[in-house]
């Protein structure tokens, strides 16, 4: 082609590539949404492969009931699912591709438990035991980091204000200081408590304060500022609830009637274990309020469920007070 000369697409080319929103075709969109999803079965389908030919497992009480590693697979299934529908049919709002970012994470750290589990106790020829049940460990705040953005975007994908900004770098920071300190705490992995952290960092800075503790005051410090942003997010549902009209009232409805109770049953889960940790490692006389082999069935599942009832509510909302 000679430099400057203009090239016309035509509108069978226009079509093959689909309109372009934001950046990116439909085509490309659905391609890359779907693609996500299909991963997502590929690492559920290993995982409970792996589950089945892994004959033993030394006890474990922090484990969760086998009942429930199934749901939690559904759980992953679920939100990638939903995710490429929307992000196929509205590739410009974040909204679905957070949803497809879950249920990756979901899959990934349920595949990494179970790959941990028979390469440390089945084959012990595999490499990468010790660093799956690590990655499974902390991974999780990813997911707790990405359902607090799904709060403040929710529906449009926009914030619902600059002043909002505040919260948004509060909750990257507690994910950092999160991320930092479960990742190099000395202690026993709570996904594997039969091994111990491959990468935990002991020692003494001084007399008074150990280097371990500056993890745990990390770990600490950034749950909190999840915690706190988790709530604020809440209520900007609320707040925004109160000044939509219309299909964006409905849209919000909707989604709260999944977001509080996945709300209040997370956080009766992790606050349990903020408080292990701080008198662990500050105060040592730990106090466990509450813990897996403890947590009554019931509330296990309900958790679930609620995390279940936040794609369907999601996707309700916007297939049906929206515009796909």
């Amino acid at each position: 082609m000679v430099r400057g000369e203009c090239r016309v697409v035509t509108v069978g080319e226009r079509e093959q590539q689909g309109p372009r929103v934001g950046g990116i075709s439909h085509r490309t969109a659905s391609w890359l949404a779907w693609s996500a999803c299909a991963v997502c079965v590929a690492l559920i389908a290993l995982a409970f492969l792996l589950d089945f030919v892994t004959d033993f497992v030394p006890v474990q009480p922090e484990r969760l009931d086998p009942s429930v590693t199934v749901l939690l697979g559904v759980l992953s299934l679920a939100f990638s699912t939903v995710g490429a529908l929307i992000a196929s049919r509205l590739p410009a709002n974040s909204v679905g591709w957070i949803f497809c970012i879950i249920g990756l994470l979901f899959a990934a750290q349920r595949f990494s438990i179970a790959y941990a589990d028979y390469a440390l106790v089945e084959n012990l020829t595999l490499p990468g035991g010790q660093d799956a049940a690590w990655f499974s460990t902390w991974v999780g705040f990813a997911n707790r980091t990405l359902g607090v953005f799904l709060m403040l975007l929710f529906p449009d994908g926009q914030l619902p204000s600059r002043r909002w900004r505040i919260v948004a770098w509060a909750v990257l920071l507690g994910a950092a200081l999160t991320a930092l300190g479960e990742a190099f705490m000395l202690r026993q992995l709570p996904t594997h408590p039969y091994l111990f952290n491959p990468y935990g960092v002991a020692g003494v800075t001084n007399n008074e304060f150990r280097t371990y503790q500056f993890f745990v005051a990390s770990s600490l410090l950034g749950n909190a500022l999840l915690s706190t942003g988790t709530l604020v997010a809440l209520l900007s549902l609320f707040l925004r609830l109160h000044l939509a009209r219309r299909d964006e009232h409905q849209q919000i409805k909707w989604f709260l009637f999944a977001a509080v109770p996945a709300v209040v049953c997370v956080s009766l889960i992790v606050v349990p274990g903020m408080v292990y940790n701080f008198t662990a490692a500050f105060l040592f006389n730990s106090v466990r309020l509450m813990s897996f082999v403890e947590v009554p069935n019931v509330l296990l599942y309900v958790a679930v469920f609620a995390l279940l009832f936040v794609p369907v509510c999601t996707y309700t909302a916007i297939t049906k007070h929206g515009s796909v």
